[in-house]
């Protein structure tokens, strides 16, 4: 578009060269044929041409055979631009009839043509100019436009939820951006509010949730050191006791994944949380009348994670009992190599339609019977360490996880 506007511009500098140069050669050429008219009128033997780049031609009216050929049909009274072999440029030309005599003017135009070739380069360097200038403004004004504004956004890219921020209320002397700073920090202090609120409620449902947890472990650890109790409720007791403890872990961790307090320099190894849940899920079927499915683990190498152990434990607990649940009684084959967890079932697959929407929260498949956050969760606690969870299922083949730590 700027190219356009500066082409234009000089087309219309062009336009303008080129009419004045038509109102001038024509004036000139109708000054130089009346002075010359009036001399032959008088005397023509005082009839002499002396101006540098003009000539006369006599001749008996109605003989051109001794002109130039671009003369020889030139109308009486009229100037026009004609062609010189020869010449670099036109020459204007004109006609006058006295007696039985035409007189035939020619003037050379190439100083004219130069000039205007001269003044068009003067436009484009004008031009030029001009744009560049406009160019330049241009980016600094913008940039005394938005220096307020980057500095509203480096001021807002350091707010952390729940964290004292900068106060972004800075007087900008501009009333517009004024006014969406201030809007900017009644929205955070809103958001400010709602986190110390949540905050608020997550001390509370923790403490709450800890204290009959603990109540129920003691409790346990009582009524198991009745020497009366038999083996098997001995046995069903330290169950319940495993079980519990395991929810208090997996509250803990819960509680500090959603105060985002993790502490990253915890460093867990993999292969015993993916044994423990191997262990976890075997007991769930104790007793049962559905034997627990076969799970085989090759531990190819070992992987270490960022993160703590009942947070993994989690992730694999909840992709472990999903492929228990697709996979039936089938084998379940669980490979951790180069830092990938990968849990592969033999079971009935999941559908296309199902499969994208797997990790969203409170999803259902057709046969499933948790509430939809176990695969939501895992998907939570994976971005919130850098995780990434792929899944791939085939119809009637079964379904692949991989868990990959980075």
């Amino acid at each position: 578009m700027v190219f356009v506007v500066l082409g234009g511009f000089v087309y219309a500098v062009s336009e303008f060269l080129d009419v004045l140069e038509d109102d001038m050669i024509h004036g000139e050429l109708a000054r130089d044929m009346d002075r010359i008219a009036a001399l032959y009128e008088r005397d023509p033997a005082l009839l002499q041409v002396t101006e540098p780049g003009l000539q006369v031609f006599v001749v008996p009216r109605g003989d051109t055979a001794s002109l130039p050929p671009s003369l020889a049909h030139l109308p009486d009274g009229r100037s026009h631009e004609v062609e010189v072999p020869d010449a670099e440029y036109e020459y204007g030309a004109t006609r006058r009839d006295i007696g039985d005599k035409s007189l035939y003017l020619l003037l050379d135009l190439t100083p004219v043509e130069r000039l205007e070739k001269e003044l068009i380069g003067v436009a484009w360097v004008v031009g030029l100019g001009a744009l560049f200038l406009a160019v330049t403004l241009a980016l600094w004004l913008s940039q005394l436009v938005m220096r307020p504004v980057r500095g509203l956004a480096e001021r807002v890219s350091r707010v952390v939820p729940g964290q004292q921020r900068p106060q972004l209320r800075i007087a900008t002397g501009d009333r517009q951006l004024d006014v969406i700073v201030e809007a900017f920090d009644s929205v955070l202090d809103r958001f400010d509010a709602f986190v110390a609120r949540e905050q608020a409620f997550t001390e509370d449902a923790s403490h709450e949730l800890r204290t009959p947890l603990a109540t129920a472990i003691s409790s346990i650890d009582l009524m198991a050191a009745d020497e009366s109790l038999s083996t098997k409720s001995r046995t069903r007791l330290m169950r319940a006791r495993s079980a519990t403890a395991r929810m208090h872990e997996l509250i803990e961790s819960l509680l500090l994944f959603a105060r985002e307090e993790t502490d990253e320099r915890c460093i867990t190894p993999v292969s015993p949380v993916v044994r423990e849940a191997i262990a976890m899920q075997q007991e769930l079927f104790a007793g049962a009348a559905q034997p627990c499915p076969e799970i085989g683990f090759d531990a190819r190498g070992e992987a270490e994670v960022s993160a703590p152990a009942s947070m993994l434990l989690s992730v694999v607990n909840n992709l472990l009992r999903n492929a228990i649940e697709h996979g039936g009684t089938a084998r379940i084959d669980i490979v951790l190599d180069r830092g990938c967890l990968t849990i592969r079932d033999h079971g009935k697959g999941i559908a296309p339609a199902a499969l994208s929407r797997l990790f969203d929260r409170r999803f259902r498949g057709a046969h499933s019977r948790g509430q939809g956050l176990g695969l939501y969760l895992v998907k939570r606690i994976s971005e919130r360490f850098g995780w990434t969870v792929d899944v791939s299922s085939t119809l009637g083949t079964g379904t692949r996880f991989d868990l990959r730590f980075h």
